[in-house]
This record gives C-alpha cells, structure tokens and sequence, in this order.
C-alpha cells in the first residue's frame, strides 16, 4: 500500500451500507479514494445483507427525513443506470397500525407535508386491495406508490465496483487497526502497513467504536433475526401485486416484502432483540425463541403464509439513544467525518448519506439539512 502521504486524498474505512457509496461518490468526484473492509463487500457479518432492505418515503421515523429519501432515490436511480444494474424495485408500500400510534401519525404527516403520492385505506378497503394483510378492525392503512425494496448485497457490490472503475481503490480483507489524526493529515494502520491521507470517513458500523473509542459514542448493538415462510399461494406475493409493509407500535415493529424467488416471503421484527457490546458477540445460531414470536405474527397478520419457517439469518443494528443517525465530522477530530451508525433504519438512504459524507470529506457544504445527525449531541450523553 505504501506510506506517501499523496497517495489518496480520502479514505473510507467501511465498504459496506455507507462506505460502499461514499466511495463511489469520491470515485465520480475525482477524488483520489482508497477503501478499506474487513470483508469483501456484501459480506453478511454486518447489517447490509438478508436479500431485501426496504425503501419508503412516507416516513414514520421523522418527517425531517422526507427531503434526504427523495434525494437517495434518484441517486439510486443514478447507480442503476452507471451500471445497467436494477438495485431498486418499486413495489408500493403499505404502512399501517393503530390510527392513534405515533408511526402512522407521523407517516400521515409526512406525506401531506412533501406531497408524495399516496392513499389512506380504512382496514376493510384495505382488506380487499392486499387481501394477503390480515389488518385490523381499529387499523389505518396508509399507501404510497414510491416504496419498494433495495437489494443490499448487490447493491454494495455495485458501489464499490463502480467506484474501482471510475478510480478509486480498495482493499478488502483488509481490516484496519487503527485512525490516528494530527493537525492536518491521519495515519492509518492496516496489519504492518500504514498510509496517511487527508481526510478519512469512518463508515464502520457496529465497529466504530472500536477503531474510535475515545469518542465514547453511546452505540449499541443489536441482533436481529430475518426468517423466511413457504407461501401456500405464492402469486399473491408476487411484487406486482403485493407491496412491501410496515407494522410499528410504540417503537416495535413487524415488517416484510414480496416474494423474490416465487415461494418464500420474508419478515422480521424491527427491534427487540438481544443487545450485545460487540458485533462479534452478535450470536449467529438461531433458536426456537427467535422463531415462535415472529410466527404469532404471521398467523395474525399473513395467514396464506405457512407458519413454519424455512430459512433464517442474522444481521444486527448499530442504534443510537435518539434512533437518529450518525453523520458529521468527528468531535474534536475535524479530518474525520463519522457516516454511521444508522440506528437499524440506514440503508434506503445509503446513496444521500454517501454523497453527503463526500461533500463534508471534500470541504463542500452538504446538499442537504444534516444538523440533527451531528455527532456533537452525544457530548453529555453518558455511554450505555
């Protein structure tokens, strides 16, 4: 690799949901980038994997985020067609809890404040639109055309090969050790070999604190488990005909997609699980009790789905106290800009964060609002 400081201007530390699309924006840039991962891209030992990640704009998460998904879905667009890639596929989305829930109030918000095309169903119209949802009586559901899924593991890949032809360089299996910075240049330190560069985006995820601990950032990580179900009709699950859907109440949520391969039918709960220091402490065994919940759900809500499950894996989420991201140069530290953790709802807006990461690497003003990710806020938060 070598040890001239004029080697490369930025490194990405991280090629996977973030880093992977810093990278390609550096590389389209002109910037002289270099990446590092621990893996090789669309490895599944993170949180950019499981077949499917879900992309809507009608956000229950915060209306704040409506402006960023617009944005990341051009830019999605953008990398499909740089690579003759299809990397995101619109199936419309339905969104849907109790009228009250803070979720559905929000995502209601959030439409009519940006305009995004939409329709709001009471549980019986809504019954006889997606009749494989078993909604319920005291439910509202709301539809959007602009949701659909990514695809992770390609997706990753794409970015990162697109950014190796436009320039840029990777090392993967590479994992670093160490991010030391001074008053104008870091050193980074990767086996027996260092490098310095001028600016460094740390996109590392559930190891971020890690290779920073002496942010003391309040991260933690969290396993979740993705299981797949046989369909008894399959065609009902068919992407032109169902949509991928949302269920969150009071923080807790059940989500799932289309069926991608013509028989099985993807869900999983969105929180709840086992809360854990490191991501290699994540446990990759699944268990009975990881299965009969989400189970129950499917016999409440997917009754044409066969409550057996076929097919497991798992991933984890890198949260936050606030479930907001993470994204803004590094307290104390003004050559690094921290892109993650994403607080388990990341990846739809991969493209915006990468861009956005970019520009701040670059000394450019970001395109878009970003102050409610500033890491600063964590300053007098104690650790957890």
């Amino acid at each position: 690799m070598g040890e001239k400081s004029a080697d490369w201007d930025v490194a990405v530390i991280g090629l996977g949901s973030m880093g992977s699309f810093a990278f390609w924006q550096l590389a389209r840039m002109g910037i002289k980038v270099v990446g590092f991962d621990r893996y090789k891209p669309g490895h599944d030992h993170g949180a950019g994997h499981g077949e499917s990640r879900i992309f809507r704009t009608a956000y229950g998460e915060g209306v704040e985020y409506v402006p960023l998904l617009k944005e990341a879905r051009g830019l999605w667009r953008e990398l499909e067609s740089e690579t003759d890639t299809e990397l995101y596929v619109e199936t419309g989305g339905t969104m849907f809890g109790p009228k009250e829930d803070e979720f559905i109030i929000t995502v209601q918000d959030s439409v009519k404040k940006y305009h995004l095309t939409h329709k709001v169903y009471e549980p019986s119209e809504a019954k006889q639109i997606y009749p494989p949802i078993n909604f319920q009586d005291n439910q509202l559901a709301v539809f959007e055309e602009l949701a659909g899924y990514v695809k992770p593991e390609l997706a990753i890949e794409t970015a990162v090969k697109r950014g190796i032809e436009l320039g840029g360089t990777a090392f993967t299996e590479h994992p670093v050790t160490e991010i030391e910075p001074d008053t104008d240049r870091v050193t980074i330190r990767c086996g027996d070999k260092q490098i310095r560069v001028k600016r460094v985006i740390v996109s590392a995820g559930g190891w971020t604190s890690k290779l920073l601990p002496e942010l003391n950032l309040p991260l933690s990580i969290e396993r979740q488990v993705l299981v797949w179900y046989n369909a008894r009709n399959p065609e009902l699950f068919a992407p032109e005909k169902f949509p991928i859907f949302s269920r969150v109440s009071k923080g807790r949520g059940f989500y799932g997609f289309p069926s991608l391969d013509g028989k099985t039918v993807k869900v999983a709960f969105h929180h709840g699980g086992e809360i854990v220091d490191h991501p290699e402490q994540v446990d990759r065994i699944i268990h009975e009790s990881d299965l009969a919940p989400l189970t129950e759900k499917v016999k409440k809500y997917l009754p044409d789905l066969i409550p057996e499950p076929v097919r497991a894996k798992t991933c984890f989420y890198t949260n936050t106290p606030d479930e907001h991201f993470v994204l803004g140069f590094a307290p104390g530290m003004p050559n690094i800009v921290l892109l993650g953790p994403m607080a388990g709802h990341g990846f739809k807006f991969a493209p915006i964060m990468g861009k956005i990461a970019a520009e701040l690497s670059t000394n450019q003003t970001p395109s878009l609002e970003i102050s409610m990710f500033d890491p600063s806020r964590f300053k007098n938060t104690k650790k957890y």
